[in-house]
């Protein structure tokens, strides 16, 4: 049976352990990886955006630039009424000067090669090229898509731009053949190490830089050129999920720690927690215990003590000596003492039921200040009262109340055996009274002041621990509170609250 206890006691533990910190320490340490991964993706994205930038203006300023130099030929050409001969040198110097071109043409409006800048092995026919019949039919300047020429062997792309008489009739076209492969090799030096395709709008390959990726690990950015219907496309590799190995087991190893950290905290305070129940449900038992006890034995104490307390009465007055009253005097007073033990028992058990009525509080004050002055005289001690002019009328047993208030002077006295000054004021707060009993006496400890309320526990050497007890039960009965502020070496203050009754028949 033992060992049937401890694995139902192992199982619910280990349970309780998973879901407190594995599970949590498994999801936090991936979505912390999900998190790395999203935020390194994000910044290859934000990379790729960048290159597809850079490309995308470079080939538009590229193409920009071409589409100038030709049609300011164009134009100048028709100005100044060039001769073939005169365009044809021109011709060679701009293609002398920019690597990117690799000839300039002269077509009449048929298609067929007049010149250009590379000397003809054979005349050639552009007719059938979509730039060409597009040219014809817009009469601004085109741009064909990526092509092989037979003539050079390359793939190109050419930039046509017509020739306009004064009617703004074509009278000829004028291309410049531009180097593919050339344009590839410059952007190839600006990202090296990126995978970059510039496609045109038939989504056909024109050229590629870098190494080509896989089409599941990589993730394309693509760019729209501005000069052309053509788009940059940027290849970025996907975040490798299988090398986060050692940062998922990092953080795993971290949240681990943490929710541990907060496990044994949680177990601590649930300890705690449990701990307080128990010695509030034996605090309870020992009041039950002690009330029960009382309320059997109150009688069977009181019914001996009452003959006991007539006899010496009688014996006192039959022996005047000196000694023999004072023997009397003490037999009577811890008679007294044994009753009002044997009434606080009563109270802290199974209170006797009291027949409760409307007081002025201030009445049950007055009644009480002048034994308390009394004690107080004997240590040199002040007692300051402040009452309100108003009367204060709560629902009370009135001994009850005095029991209170005395106990509560009674303490504050003790704490001042060099003497100081107790204060005891009445106040109204809407519809509290409020009762302050505060001294200079020596203070209480946070660490007693928790504690002052447990039943049986005391400081002094003669207490029973059970007087501020008795005041909580005999305040909390008529729905009020009682607490205690304290400093050490500077005094208590013990502030008491009672509900006024508004509407009363006082007793």
């Amino acid at each position: 049976m033992l060992r049937s206890l401890f694995s139902k006691w192992r199982t619910s533990h280990l349970l309780l352990y998973l879901v407190i910190v594995l599970i949590p320490s498994l999801l936090i340490s991936t979505v912390a990886t999900q998190w790395r991964i999203n935020v390194l993706q994000e910044q290859e994205t934000k990379q790729a955006l960048h290159i597809a930038s850079l490309h995308k203006n470079y080939v538009d300023r590229f193409i920009s630039e071409i589409i100038t130099s030709i049609e300011t030929m164009a134009i100048s050409s028709y100005a100044e009424d060039q001769s073939f001969e005169q365009l044809q040198a021109i011709f060679e110097r701009a293609q002398q000067k920019d690597a990117r071109l690799s000839g300039i043409y002269y077509y009449d409006i048929d298609g067929n090669t007049k010149f250009g800048s590379n000397a003809l092995l054979q005349p050639f026919n552009v007719s059938d090229h979509p730039f060409f019949k597009e040219l014809l039919e817009t009469r601004n300047t085109t741009i064909s898509n990526a092509y092989y020429e037979p003539t050079t062997g390359r793939y190109i792309i050419t930039i046509a731009t017509p020739l306009l008489d004064d009617q703004g009739e074509i009278k000829a076209v004028i291309a410049a053949n531009l180097r593919v492969r050339y344009v590839a090799t410059v952007l190839e030096e600006l990202t090296p190490d990126e995978s970059v395709k510039l496609l045109d709008e038939n989504n056909k390959e024109i050229f590629h830089t870098g190494k080509d990726l896989k089409t599941e690990h990589k993730t394309t950015i693509d760019t729209q050129l501005e000069r052309v219907p053509w788009t940059v496309s940027v290849a970025t590799s996907n975040v490798n999920q299988g090398t986060f190995g050692p940062f998922f087991a990092f953080s795993f190893f971290g949240s681990f720690i943490v929710m541990s950290v907060l496990f044994l905290n949680f177990r601590i305070r649930m300890l705690k927690r449990q701990a307080l129940q128990e010695r509030i449900q034996n605090e309870a038992q020992k009041l039950e215990l002690v009330g029960t006890l009382a309320a059997s034995t109150a009688h069977e104490i009181r019914n001996p003590l009452t003959g006991i307390k007539g006899l010496v009465a009688l014996l006192s007055e039959k022996h005047k000596g000196e000694q023999d009253q004072f023997y009397f005097s003490v037999i009577q007073t811890e008679i007294e003492r044994i009753n009002e033990i044997v009434s606080e028992f009563l109270i802290l058990g199974k209170p006797v039921v009291e027949k409760q009525g409307y007081y002025h509080l201030q009445q049950i004050l007055s009644d009480v200040t002048p034994i308390i002055k009394s004690e107080a005289n004997l240590h040199n001690i002040e007692v300051i009262t402040t009452l309100p002019p108003e009367p204060l009328y709560v629902l009370c047993t009135r001994d009850h109340l005095k029991q209170v208030v005395l106990n509560l002077a009674k303490n504050a006295l003790d704490s001042m055996p060099e003497g100081g000054t107790l204060t005891l004021s009445l106040s109204k707060r809407q519809e509290v009274a409020i009762l302050h009993v505060q001294d200079t006496g020596t203070g209480i400890s946070k660490e007693i002041l928790s504690k002052i309320f447990h039943p049986f526990f005391t400081m002094k050497d003669t207490g029973t621990g059970l007087g501020l007890v008795v005041c909580k039960r005999i305040i909390e009965a008529i729905d009020g509170t009682i607490e205690i502020d304290s400093t050490v070496g500077k005094g208590t203050n013990v502030i008491v609250t009672i509900p006024i009754q508004t509407e009363h028949t006082e007793s």
